[in-house]
């Protein structure tokens, strides 16, 4: 598929059109009262969620396609299903250098979903789980709502906004007798970061002392820039317990079709987690759509990821031209920008819902707010999803540079 070219900048009505279903370009009650707007307009543009408005590659359209023509949907399995397997280690081998067992891969119907499973199967109620904010808002959850106590480790913003560690901290939490587990974003959502192997061996390493589970989220971990080098817990500290979630998710914009593929460094905890999780099958077109993104699917990323480095360059041009009082870094992974707006909204005296409400409100774009992500240090943030075309991320910059320089 090699000479297939792509049109990234192809404007996809996922508002209207009837068999969309979007949940980022809703438009209900439900919608507004999520987003904290009174209504959602067709003027509103819609950049909260981390999905992206771009049609898929041809060759999971065409394995769909194939699926829907056998015509029969029944119960689905992967046993014997060499092709899946194999498509899933052929390409974090070929693309970082990790070499998966096969034995260790297991199929969730979601990433947050095994992540909840995963927490229950390896803490009690009233255990630890250390989580590090700015972080995605279903962490948090994951871990009260199943009666589990959050160990805070919050990261520590430089002044350009570029994230690093508090290891003495960490290791304090991780050596607490209640902790038990350790949920690790990997590309870091939403701060863009992309840890280093020497962080991800030292985290790895305090972790292993104090016999801490390490669950890391690495959904992201396709989609970093062209100078970053993605590194995977599993791959840095292969003796450490781990359990990896992958996914074709955010790599190539399926989300709608769950497909999460769990990596456990040791049988035990495999064990465990099978033995205490009901049998989970993928529909046969999650599978039938691993195995095309996997196998076919390269080209169209490689195309995508020079879209977005692209796209992401224009937004802070712009931002920077227009709103300079602004701090943002450049995100090494993932597609979104952490945007911070306090330095605009004290010289303004703009309380956080002043600012929600001119961004979503009078701008009428649609992100998602900081707080959500850090409840305590997060209240002038937005988190800005770039993955869509750029003359709808041109749009949206502009828009809030207008409404805040009023």
């Amino acid at each position: 598929m090699g000479d297939v070219r792509y049109n990234f900048d192809e404007a996809i009505d996922r508002r209207h059109d009837p068999f969309s279903f979007s949940e980022k370009w809703g438009t209900g009650a439900a919608a507004a009262r999520r987003h904290g707007v009174s209504v959602i307009t067709d003027e509103h543009l819609a950049l909260s969620a981390a999905d992206m408005d771009f049609r898929c590659a041809t060759p999971i359209l065409e394995a769909l396609r194939q699926t829907v023509d056998h015509g029969v949907f029944g119960y689905s399995t992967l046993e014997g299903n060499s092709r899946y397997l194999r498509a899933i280690r052929n390409w974090f081998a070929a693309r970082d250098g990790w070499d998966i067992d096969l034995d260790r891969i297991v199929f969730s119907n979601g990433t947050m979903t095994a992540v909840n499973r995963l927490v229950r199967t390896f803490t009690r109620p009233g255990d630890s789980v250390i989580v590090q904010p700015p972080v995605y808002p279903p962490f948090f959850s994951a871990v009260e709502g199943n009666g589990r106590k959050l160990a805070l480790n919050p990261l520590v913003p430089g002044d350009d906004l570029h994230y690093t560690i508090d290891f003495d901290q960490f290791e304090e939490l991780a050596a607490s007798k209640r902790t038990r587990v350790f949920l690790l974003c990997n590309p870091q959502n939403p701060t863009g970061r992309v840890w280093t192997a020497e962080e991800l061996a030292r985290m790895a390493e305090i972790c292993q002392r104090h016999n801490v589970l390490i669950v890391a989220d690495e959904v992201h971990g396709d989609l970093v820039r062209r100078d970053v080098r993605m590194h995977h817990v599993a791959q840095v500290a292969p003796e450490v317990r781990t359990v990896t979630c992958t996914a074709i998710d955010k790599t190539f914009n399926v989300s709608g079709i769950a497909a999460c593929n769990l990596v456990f460094s040791h049988a035990e905890d495999q064990e465990k987690y099978q033995a205490e999780t009901c049998l989970v099958d993928p529909s046969p077109f999650a599978i039938s759509t691993v195995i095309a993104a996997y196998e076919e699917g390269e080209d169209w990323l490689e195309q995508l990821l020079d879209y977005l480095d692209g796209t992401i360059d224009l937004a802070l041009e712009v931002l920077d031209e227009q709103l300079p009082d602004i701090r943002v870094c450049r995100p090494e992974g993932t597609y979104a920008l952490w945007l911070d707006f306090e330095r605009v909204a004290r010289r303004r005296g703009l309380s956080p819902a002043d600012l929600h409400s001119l961004i979503y409100d009078d701008a009428k774009v649609i992100l998602r707010d900081g707080a959500e992500f850090d409840p305590e240090h997060g209240a002038y943030f937005q988190r800005m999803c770039v993955a869509t075309t750029r003359q709808l991320v041109s749009e949206a910059c502009m828009r809030i540079a207008r409404v805040l320089n009023n």
